[in-house]
């Protein structure tokens, strides 16, 4: 629920089912169909959409459906790095003042977490979840991403959500893939 999605581009919606079966994806007016491949692997391709929503997001499959809810259409910034992206909020000199009037429902975070792998993993092993702006979550935030959507959504008017990956004290080769 609450995820932030990119506007005008088309939409990569993927997941797992029953090898062979046909699954069935909405988004507001907008659906698309795909199949599940031998391994159960399945991905539906919708239209590009605007800024806007909320909307919900839905994939069914033989009586079965997951629902995201109060999903926006918006820009989306992926955030990875080192301390400087995994400072939160609190830290700033402002904080306390800047969290009071945070209560701009269309600014939202996704906070990975720190997971060590050697090989890239397909999905998460964990359940993750967004979190919208306001003075009791926003402490939370990274503060170089929240700071930066923030200023910016003064100029570009639509939603806005971060994706933060950032781990403390991490070598760059860690944030670069095994083929490169």
């Amino acid at each position: 629920d609450h995820a932030v999605l990119q506007r005008d581009q088309p939409l990569r919606i993927y997941g797992n089912a029953a090898a062979g079966a046909t699954v069935s994806v909405t988004l507001g007016s907008a659906s698309a169909n795909a199949t599940a491949d031998a391994s159960g692997h399945w991905l539906a391709t919708l239209p590009a959409m605007p800024a806007g929503g909320p909307y919900t997001l839905t994939a069914s499959s033989g009586g079965k459906s997951k629902t995201a809810r109060a999903v926006l259409m918006g820009d989306i910034f992926l955030s990875t790095g080192q301390s400087h992206l995994a400072l939160s909020q609190t830290a700033a000199a402002t904080a306390i003042a800047d969290s009071r009037n945070a209560n701009d429902g269309q600014i939202r975070q996704l906070s990975i977490a720190n997971n060590a792998s050697a090989t890239p993993l397909s999905s998460f092993n964990y359940k993750v979840s967004w979190t919208v702006e306001a003075p009791d979550t926003v402490p939370r935030f990274s503060a170089s991403c929240w700071y930066m959507v923030r200023e910016l959504k003064k100029t570009v008017n639509v939603p806005m959500g971060m994706v933060v990956a950032a781990w403390g004290g991490a070598r760059i080769r860690n944030w670069i893939s095994e083929p490169t």
